[in-house]
């Protein structure tokens, strides 16, 4: 039991490390942003913030691309799965634990198992959908977005002058 709590620590920190190195993330104007903090599925686009699936459905349904909304639909399939069988895992192995304590160790220890693996696969699961939703962003920015001119500016120096370079 201590070696699974060693695991089950290593674990939550090394996803702890994970997302504690991403600083900042570059918002492109114009185009369709997703974020994962600070609230899972968290899209941003024209000013306006979508959270959670019932707010951009409709943007994503709007653009009329098959690809984006089989995509949509695959992340809702995956995170709606995910999370039964996450929560369903969980339970099993508290009453797996509940077995093991009370001199029922065969049983416990099958529903410790079983649950812990539905768990694993319901995070799988997850992990899937978001990234099924990233790709449709992706596609989505490809495909749909106003593309707007970069701008870029910058200041030589050469001699005893100042230069002002501006490329479009």
């Amino acid at each position: 039991m201590k070696r699974m709590y060693k695991i089950m620590m290593i674990c939550f920190l090394m996803l702890t490390i994970q997302n504690a190195l991403k600083a900042q993330q570059v918002l492109e104007p114009g185009k369709l942003n997703y974020f994962i903090n600070p609230k899972v599925n968290t899209l941003l686009y024209k000013d306006t913030l979508y959270r959670g699936a019932r707010e951009f459905k409709a943007l994503l349904y709007k653009t009329g691309d098959r690809q984006i909304m089989h995509l949509y639909q695959k992340h809702q399939k995956n995170k709606i799965f995910g999370n039964i069988l996450g929560i369903l895992g969980a339970g099993m192995m508290g009453a797996g634990v509940g077995l093991a304590s009370n001199n029922q160790q065969a049983a416990g220890w099958i529903l410790i198992g079983s649950g812990f693996t539905s768990t694993i696969v319901g995070g799988y699961l997850i992990a899937s959908g978001q990234k099924n939703l990233l790709m449709a962003v992706h596609l989505f920015n490809e495909k749909h977005h106003n593309r707007l001119p970069r701008v870029q500016a910058g200041i030589g120096f050469s001699g005893n002058r100042i230069e002002l370079a501006l490329n479009f």
